[in-house]
């Protein structure tokens, strides 16, 4: 199972990044070169690997 956040941009844009343990949203952030007023919203995607 695998987890993706995905972070949609005041400008439209969305920037995606693989969740890894322990990692706070602020290191995402500064990992995707994002700054808090920049964000408008962020979507948690759950991946199950079942078939």
């Amino acid at each position: 199972m695998s987890k993706i956040r995905i972070y949609t941009l005041v400008d439209g844009s969305e920037r995606t990044i693989k969740i890894k343990k322990r990692m706070t949203l602020r290191e995402e952030m500064n990992i995707l070169g994002i700054r808090e007023s920049d964000k408008l919203n962020i979507k948690l995607i759950i991946q199950d690997k079942k078939y």
